[in-house]
């Protein structure tokens, strides 16, 4: 096993443990899933399109709407990138909401997708909050994060349900497309 392959193993086991742990009830875990997601896939060199060059995610529904009518987001300040739910006991979950086309896309393009608004990509939101949060402790928040900060879904700001969303999604779709072996 080649050191990227190896690395990438053990970054897919530490997201899925961190978006785990955020969903039991440890909020600051998304911390954690931000640093994973930035290592596979916001890096000058992302692991995942290192290690898994034909590997493809999902289009997500904003894009393929802002694709077929641009001019919606003329003036447009948020989107919701996915989907609330919140169960009879209060417990909320934030889903990523997949392009009805089912497309898929390389890596290094998905994350150029819009994400909380039409000039938030997806790459933002990670580096963001991988860089001013997880790695490093920046006295100020940049725009991005100022900007996410605006929005609540339940009791959180939006980055914060956001960043497990596309973690869950990640490493669901790693499983459930056999991109691991055992």
């Amino acid at each position: 096993m080649t050191k990227s392959e190896g690395d990438f193993k053990a970054s897919i086991r530490l997201l899925c443990l961190a978006v785990a742990q955020y969903q039991s009830g440890e909020t600051e875990a998304y911390r954690w899933v931000a640093v994973e997601l930035r290592k596979l896939l916001c890096d000058g060199d992302p692991l995942l399109p290192r290690v898994r060059p034909h590997f493809k995610l999902h289009k997500l529904h904003w894009t393929e709407v802002l694709e077929k009518a641009p001019s919606l987001a003329d003036g447009l300040v948020v989107i919701m990138p996915g989907r609330l739910d919140i169960s009879a006991t209060g417990v909320s979950k934030f889903a990523l909401t997949i392009a009805e086309s089912g497309e898929m896309m390389a890596p290094k393009e998905w994350i150029g997708q819009p994400f909380l608004s039409p000039s938030i990509t997806l790459w933002e939101l990670v580096k963001s909050v991988a860089d001013k949060e997880a790695t490093h402790s920046d006295p100020d928040f940049n725009q991005t994060l100022v900007n996410a900060k605006m929005v609540k879904y339940v009791d959180k700001d939006s980055h914060i349900p956001a960043i497990i969303a596309i973690g869950d999604y990640l490493c669901t779709w790693i499983h459930d497309s056999g991109t691991i072996s055992a």
